[in-house]
């Protein structure tokens, strides 16, 4: 069973706290008003500010929790890590082999390139983004190196497929009572795709 349920329950009691506050707050105003005629009793602005602090937190961790909460893919109590490999087929348009079709996006400040190949006869596409191409000497370029990649079968992959393959980085939450309270547990929480090949020249470009 997942955790996530707590998230959802964490978040609904949190969001009713919040209102149930400002509930409060309003009737006891206007008790106060109707009683005393005063618009501030020292005893309730401080019973107001707590309540308030102590919603404004919960909601504020529940945030944190569900959409802003970094990724460690090298905390393994928190993610789980895999990786496939595809060997690339080759592609041609206009008598010009390739194995990654590339396009520029022209739009937006910093445009985005998305990759397209084959692979077993299927069509995958990733992009700048989530996943760069590696046509040098090294077989992890530099937007690449930051992750944990198995070094010993990335060198067995090119050495296999004549340096041509896509290796695709999967990490996914674990089922943990914290992923859970973000409702992230048993997801996906990352994709990274290296796409593999022997020269530049096997990369179209449009």
């Amino acid at each position: 069973m997942s955790w996530n349920w707590l998230g959802w329950l964490s978040w609904i009691c949190s969001i009713l706290f919040f209102c149930y506050v400002i509930h409060y707050i309003r009737v006891h105003q206007l008790m106060l008003i109707a009683k005393t005629k005063k618009i501030i009793e020292s005893k309730l602005i401080v019973r107001y500010v707590v309540l308030l602090i102590i919603s404004l937190v919960w909601l504020g961790g529940m945030l944190y929790l569900t959409f802003f909460r970094p990724v460690d893919i090298n905390n393994h109590q928190e993610t789980t890590m895999s990786i496939t490999y595809r060997p690339l087929q080759m592609g041609n348009k206009s008598d010009d082999f390739y194995y990654v079709l590339a396009t520029r996006s022209k739009s937006g400040k910093h445009p985005i390139v998305s990759y397209t190949y084959w692979a077993g006869n299927d069509k995958y596409t990733t992009n700048s983004r989530f996943g760069s191409v590696s046509d040098g000497s090294r077989i992890i370029n530099l937007s690449a190196s930051a992750l944990p990649w198995d070094k010993k079968q990335l060198a067995k992959e090119d050495a296999k497929t004549g340096h041509a393959f896509a290796a695709v980085m999967n990490v996914k939450y674990k089922n943990t009572v914290m992923n859970g309270l973000g409702l992230k547990a048993n997801r996906n929480a990352a994709t990274y795709t290296l796409l593999r090949v022997p020269s530049a020249d096997m990369v179209s470009e449009r």
